[in-house]
This record gives structure tokens, sequence and C-alpha cells, in this order.
């Protein structure tokens, strides 16, 4: 939940440098829906019921709840991955992240 708002709350910034948010979880298509209705998520969530996508991105999903992570992509390319991601501010670590990756500068 705090990841959530610390990414809506932001999403304006985000979307305006060109950054796209998309959510994964191993929730069934209608938890989903009913969790990004409840809390007004502005972007994509995708369901991984499988397992799929933690598997190709190794993220460990003990219990079947995977940990929260964040993968920064440039041109299709893996730039950046973070395995120890604070919900309360994972908005504002992206921005930085990014910002680090291109030099400072808003793309």
């Amino acid at each position: 939940m705090k990841q959530v708002k610390s990414l809506r709350s932001a999403f304006t910034i985000l979307t305006e440098n060109k950054i796209q948010v998309t959510g994964v979880s191993m929730d069934t298509i209608a938890e989903q829906r009913s969790f990004s209705d409840k809390f007004d998520i502005p972007f994509p969530l995708l369901c991984d019921t499988t397992g799929v996508i933690c598997e190709a991105y190794r993220i460990e999903h003990p219990k079947s709840k995977p940990r929260r992570e964040t993968f920064l992509f440039r041109n299709g390319v893996l730039v950046h991955h973070d395995r120890a991601v604070n919900p309360m501010s994972q908005a504002r670590d992206v921005i930085i992240s990014i910002n680090e990756l291109v030099g400072g500068q808003s793309r």
C-alpha cells in the first residue's frame, strides 16, 4: 500500500520525465482490478499468477508473495535493478536512479 501511494503521488512527475510505471504481482486479475479500483492506481498492473515473470527476473517469492523489486529499462535494456525497495520512497528513489543514469538530465 505504501509503495502504491508513493508511485501514485509522483505519477505526474514520473510520466513528465517519460518514466513508464507498471506493477506486477502474483494476484489474480480480479484481485488486481479490485486493488487498482480501491486505491485509484493510474498505471497498469500485470498478473503473474504462474510466476513466469518472477522467474524470468529472478525475483524471490517465498510463500507465493514476491519481494518488492524495481527494474529500470532504457531502450529495452535493463540498466538498473533495486532489490531493496523502500515502499515509502520508491518514486523518489526511481527518479534519483534515473537522474544518475542519464547524468541528471530529464528525458
